[in-house]
């Protein structure tokens, strides 16, 4: 499922994709994948990613939540 969170996050922050990836040592396409679902971050991702981009973690990353039957 994509993050759109993350993507807005970004589009925020005013910095480009790559420039992202490059500050946090992500190899290119990294940040694109976890936009898209493709990949899960790490927790420290998910904590350096909210620093570079002036959030709080749950805002980009919120607790997923549970269905309830």
């Amino acid at each position: 499922m994509a993050n759109t969170n993350l993507k807005i996050a970004v589009i925020q922050s005013g910095l480009r994709g790559y420039e992202v990836e490059r500050v946090l040592n992500f190899w290119p396409g990294k940040l694109s994948k976890m936009i898209a679902g493709i990949i899960a971050p790490t927790n420290g991702e998910e904590i350096a990613l909210a620093g570079v981009l002036d959030k709080k973690v749950c805002e980009i990353f919120p607790p997923e939540q549970v269905e309830v039957d």
